[in-house]
C-alpha cells in the first residue's frame, strides 16, 4: 500500500529564516478509505543548523476496516535536497516485511534491501538533479519560478519505498481553493503509481492527499487523537522513529503559524 500524500520539503531559499530551529513542520493526518477510517499518518521535516542537512520522518499506521500495514522512513538531504541517506522500514499482515538502507555519495547510491528475508545489494548512479519524491514542493519553491498557481514541472526522483529513480510530473491547478481560512494550492501528481491529488499551502505543507483510484485520502488534523482514535500506538516505536513522540502541533493549524 503506497500513500501519497506526499510528503515535501523546505527550499534553500527559506531554510535561512529557520537555522535555529529544529522541526519545520510536524502534524497528523487521519487516512480514510471511503470516508471510512483505516489509519494514521505522522510527518516531520526538520532542519539541522550546523550541518543544513534536511531531514523528513514519515510513519504510517493503518490497521481499521480490514487493513493492517505499517509504513517509517527518514530521509535526509543537503540543503540543495541532494539526497545524503535513506532508511525505510515497511511490514503488512505480520508476514511481509521490506527494509532499505542505503547511502548517497559523488551521485551513486549504494547500501541493501531485504525484502521477505531476501537480500539485494543496491548499487546505482543518479542524477545531479535527482531528489526524494516526498521533497518535490520544497524543491519547487527553490526554483526561480517558486510554488505557484498554473505550474508544470516533469521530473525524476527517488522513491523512499524503492529505491528507484521514476519519471513524474506534477500540474497545479490555474487557481487557488480556499479552504475554511486558508488559501492552498490544488496539485495533481503522477509519480510511481496511480494519479494523486494534494492540497498544499503557498509554504509547501501539505493539507490533505488524495488518490481517485483508491479513494483513499489523507488529511491534516487539529489533535492528533482525532488521527489515531481506535488504533494502539506504541511510544517506544514512536520514540525509535522519530527521537520522542510527536505531538503534531508545528503546522498551519496551530498557534503562531
Amino acid at each position: 500500500m503506497k500513500l501519497k500524500i506526499l510528503f515535501s520539503f523546505f527550499a534553500a531559499v527559506v531554510f535561512s529564516q529557520f537555522v535555529k530551529a529544529e522541526v519545520l513542520f510536524e502534524g497528523y493526518y487521519k487516512v480514510s478509505q471511503f470516508k471510512k477510517h483505516i489509519g494514521f499518518l505522522i510527518l516531520r521535516h526538520e532542519l539541522d543548523g550546523k550541518t543544513k542537512h534536511f531531514k523528513t520522518t514519515s510513519y504510517t499506521r493503518l490497521a481499521k476496516n480490514g487493513f493492517d500495514m505499517t509504513e517509517s522512513y527518514q530521509a535526509v538531504s543537503d540543503a540543495q535536497l541532494m539526497p545524503i541517506s535513506l532508511n525505510y522500514l515497511a511490514a503488512s499482515d505480520k508476514k511481509n516485511t521490506k527494509t532499505i538502507d542505503v547511502i548517497f555519495k559523488k551521485l551513486k547510491m549504494s547500501g541493501t534491501v531485504i525484502e521477505d528475508g531476501k537480500k539485494i545489494n543496491i548499487n546505482k548512479e543518479i542524477q545531479k538533479d535527482q531528489f526524494f519524491s516526498s521533497a518535490l514542493y520544497y524543491l519547487l519553491l527553490n526554483r526561480k519560478e517558486g510554488l505557484k498557481t498554473d505550474l508544470a514541472f516533469d521530473f525524476k526522483a527517488i522513491t523512499e519505498e524503492g529505491p528507484v529513480v521514476l519519471p513524474g510530473k506534477v500540474v497545479i491547478d490555474k487557481k487557488m481553493i480556499t479552504q475554511g481560512t486558508l488559501q492552498l494550492l490544488k496539485a495533481t501528481n503522477n509519480f510511481a503509481g496511480p494519479e494523486y491529488e494534494n492540497l498544499i499551502t503557498p509554504r509547501g505543507e501539505i493539507i490533505s492527499g488524495f488518490t481517485p483510484s483508491t479513494n483513499i485520502e489523507s488529511q491534516l488534523v487539529k489533535d492528533s487523537k482525532e488521527a489515531t482514535e481506535g488504533i494502539k500506538i506504541s511510544a517506544g516505536n514512536l520514540e525509535k522513529i522519530f527521537g520522542n513522540v510527536p505531538v503534531g502541533k508545528i503546522n498551519v493549524y496551530s498557534a503562531g503559524k
